[in-house]
């Protein structure tokens, strides 16, 4: 099985190194999207610069990234049981973002991870997901600022996987996981988002 769950963060990280923000960035700009604004390849930044209909197309690129590679994982450990192909989903979801920070295509400068976060949050906890992604525009929608919202969703994601394994049985979260997933990729959008989170505690943060 150890050797599944290898197969499975390897494909998940090579697809998470397809950067739709760098893509997006040539195509419609004949420009590497890591030159300019604030030097990231992710849908804040493409539409801040390129605009609307880029930033969407980086946007549903990176969530579809996650989504893929996370059903990939499951459906390549999951026929051993079922929590093998839930083990399988989170570990080829955690590699698929962490190939979107630190793209090896790229030189190992990606973008932050959060769309790739969500498209993988679609596969793990689907009706979580919608619903906290639905609050998460409202906020960014009230307070301009992607960078709160995609801190806040992440977060509250995390609350409610570990609330919902290990208190409340509403709809049950089927494997432990889950919770160690969605912790760690708190973790790792919070270490990508350090110098935003700098700029909002100095009340400097870029706004959309």
């Amino acid at each position: 099985m150890f050797w599944m769950y290898a197969l499975s963060a390897l494909i998940g990280y090579l697809i998470g190194c397809i950067s739709f923000g760098y893509i997006t960035g040539k195509i419609f700009k004949g420009k590497d999207i890591r030159e300019v604004g604030s030097g990231n390849a992710g849908t804040a930044n493409v539409i801040r610069n390129y605009g609307w209909v880029p930033g969407l197309i980086t946007f549903a690129g990176d969530v579809l990234k996650g989504t893929v590679a996370a059903l990939i994982g499951k459906t390549l450990c999951g026929w051993t049981g079922v929590e093998t192909a839930w083990i399988g989903a989170c570990v080829a979801g955690l590699a698929a973002v962490t190939g979107h920070i630190w793209p090896v295509f790229l030189k190992f400068r990606g973008g932050k991870g959060v769309a790739t976060t969500f498209g993988v949050f679609l596969v793990i906890m689907l009706w979580y997901s919608l619903i906290i992604f639905a609050a998460c525009v409202v906020i960014i929608a009230i307070t301009r600022t992607m960078s709160i919202g995609s801190l806040v969703g992440t977060a509250v994601m995390a609350a409610v996987s570990i609330l919902f394994r290990f208190f409340i049985s509403w709809i049950p979260i089927p494997t432990v996981a889950i919770p160690v997933t969605s912790v760690a990729l708190l973790i790792l959008v919070l270490y990508s988002h350090r110098a935003n989170l700098k700029r909002l505690a100095e009340g400097k943060e870029s706004q959309l």
